[in-house]
């Protein structure tokens, strides 16, 4: 399983799971081991009284010679136990609730047991081994002792020594163990139900991207839960709200620049019985460069309303039949060929912006040189002239209808000015954008940025 971005929402989301169950169940773990502990120590005191106090009527009862030996078979790696003349817990060192503990668990079956009869006292079992018995730091390293003396009815001591077993600590074998499979749950849980809950969005993200690069996207499912199927519903209508306004607009300028043809028809027809040479000429010349304006714009709205499909094609072939058919013309334009270049476009309107751009550069630059660049977001479609450059105070006017750099109006050295509106509507439509830099050897830079999504 794929864990998701940590700044996405399934990625916070699943930070959020884990760090909050874990701490809890770290927490409650603790809990549970405190009161385990507290459980288990008292019933490990219990255990070690009563059988001390079992073990002390048995060598009470027990003949005096034969206590030793008695006192040697009831040895084991958690119990040692000796007969002597005094005790071996000094009276200043005994734990007086301990003291009652076994006096509690002696009394039934030696009454009540007078304090200078029973010393007890707890020890850890840290030391060296010369002052605690082998059997028991092998058995029970680093566990709690209770140490007892016990004055018999003949006056001996039974001393006992009794290793009790220490309760498991917060960070045992099955905490651990319990702690990563709760990990392990979150986390394919988790992760997968992260992914679910924000699986809509990036759907959503798509169809976003989906719709800049082109209106007439198919619309975004309507399923999920309600909020998702409501959200679906309003940006449905939204690229449909979107869509008709862009067909309206369109069609609004294709009809104002057909019908615009007519009252030029007319004027020309006028200007030509005009009298006096040098005005009917100039007049007839606005005429035609304003009929030169409205058929390109004219040709613009129709390209605004071709509805062309999306498919694969090698964008370095077309970058290189761009400059093939530049050169044709007379113009000087090479592309440096590398690799293919796969593209998801609409072709013929991928292939107008690109046209526009090379032809415009070999014109107005002297010459043209094509080449691509890739990097993580995409593609980018670099173009370079040798010509003078653009003031960086027109590097944005230049993409405004009808705006001409070249300040003559003559169509053939300057155009109508729409190639640059028309290039980057079009690449803007792919989710891409233009740019414009100067060079600093000299010349102009244009760069196409395509999305990943397109160039991929």
């Amino acid at each position: 399983m794929k864990f998701p971005p940590l700044d996405s929402i399934a990625g916070r989301t699943l930070i959020v799971l884990l760090v909050g169950l874990t701490l809890s169940h770290i927490a409650s773990t603790a809990l549970l081991s405190l009161d385990r502990r507290a459980a288990v120590g008292a019933a490990a005191e219990q255990v070690c009284v009563e059988r001390a106090a079992v073990l002390a009527r048995l060598l009470d009862h027990s003949a005096a010679d034969r206590r030793a030996a008695l006192a040697a078979e009831l040895a084991s790696p958690t119990l040692h136990v000796a007969i002597a003349a005094a005790p071996a817990v000094a009276p200043r060192h005994r734990d007086s609730r301990a003291l009652g503990l076994v006096a509690a668990a002696f009394r039934p079956y030696f009454g009540t047991v007078a304090d200078p009869r029973l010393h007890v006292v707890y020890r850890t079992i840290v030391a060296s081994p010369r002052s605690m018995p082998r059997a028991i730091l092998e058995g029970f390293p680093g566990d709690r002792v209770m140490e007892i003396s016990f004055r018999l009815s003949d006056g001996a001591w039974a001393n006992f020594k009794l290793a009790m077993a220490g309760a498991a600590t917060l960070w045992s074998p099955h905490a651990v163990a319990s702690t990563l499979v709760m990990l392990t749950g979150i986390i394919v849980l988790g992760g997968w139900a992260t992914g679910w809950v924000g699986r809509p969005l990036a759907a959503f993200a798509r169809a976003a991207d989906r719709l800049g690069r082109d209106v007439n996207a198919p619309p975004l499912p309507s399923n999920g839960p309600p909020e998702v199927r409501h959200a679906a519903t309003a940006f449905n209508d939204m690229q449909t709200r979107i869509r008709r306004f862009v067909e309206d607009r369109t069609r609004m300028l294709a009809a104002i620049s057909h019908d615009l043809r007519s009252p030029i028809t007319r004027m020309r027809l006028r200007a030509e019985m005009m009298p006096g040479d040098e005005v009917r000429a100039r007049m007839l010349a606005d005429l035609d460069e304003m009929e030169v304006m409205v058929a390109s714009t004219l040709e613009f709205a129709r390209g605004e309303a071709a509805d062309e499909p999306t498919q694969s094609i090698d964008l370095a072939a077309t970058l290189a039949t761009i400059c093939d058919n530049a050169s044709d013309l007379g113009l000087a334009a090479a592309y440096v060929w590398e690799r293919r270049e796969l593209c998801h476009c609409r072709p013929m309107a991928m292939k107008r912006a690109l046209t526009n751009l090379v032809e415009n550069a070999a014109r107005y630059g002297g010459r043209a040189r094509v080449f691509t660049h890739h990097h993580k977001s995409g593609l980018d479609v670099i173009i370079e002239d040798e010509g003078p450059g653009i003031p960086e105070a027109e590097m944005e006017a230049v993409f405004a209808p009808f705006h001409r750099l070249e300040e003559s109006r003559n169509r053939k050295t300057g155009g109508v000015g729409l190639g640059m509106t028309v290039a980057r509507t079009i690449v803007r439509s792919h989710g891409g954008d233009i740019r414009l830099e100067n060079r600093s050897e000299g010349g102009l830079r244009v760069v196409v940025t395509l999305p990943r999504e397109v160039s991929a």
